[in-house]
């Protein structure tokens, strides 16, 4: 006969698992962005013109930060920095500062918020096809420590050497 007590154990022990599953697929990132690059060589090669897209500078100097450029540019990853963001369904300031193209730092999206404070009236809610302007200066290291101490992060407040900041 079977015991009670190892179907209890096997059950909660299922249970737990699925638990876990579900929660890690709900922290997954709702939408992602394509390297802008990337997109419009797709079009190119399907045959659809090539839209314009909107920079802060050219493509030579469009790497990662601006200390590490020279690195990115050997390792072959550019980024293409957006000056503006369409939001999409799902989309929220925390996402889009995170997105690689935008600011690769959550924690930096009180700077889109206050950019963009005639748009946005309440910086928890975003309506598809609000566009945002994405400020790539103006700012400098101890400001954007600031904000992202009043933003959540943890101390020392610097953001990683990834992220693309909107320092002059």
């Amino acid at each position: 006969m079977i015991n009670c007590r190892c179907i209890g154990a096997v059950i909660n022990a299922s249970l737990i698992i699925a638990l876990i599953l579900v929660f890690s697929a709900c922290a997954a990132q709702p939408t992602k962005t394509v390297d802008l690059q990337q997109g419009v060589a797709a079009e190119q090669r399907a045959g659809a013109p090539a839209q314009e897209v909107k920079t802060s500078a050219p493509a030579e100097k469009q790497a990662v930060g601006k200390k590490e450029g020279a690195a990115a540019k050997e390792s072959g990853t550019v980024v293409c920095l957006c000056e503006q963001y369409t939001v999409k369904k799902g989309d929220t300031l925390w996402w889009i500062a995170k997105y690689k193209d935008v600011y690769n730092d959550p924690f930096l999206w009180p700077i889109i918020y206050e950019a963009n404070k005639d748009i946005i009236k309440n910086p928890k809610l975003l309506y598809p096809g609000q566009e945002l302007g994405i400020p790539r200066e103006g700012y400098v290291l101890k400001e954007i420590k600031n904000i992202r101490k009043k933003a959540g992060a943890s101390k020392p407040y610097l953001p990683s050497r990834q992220a693309n900041l909107p320092v002059d």
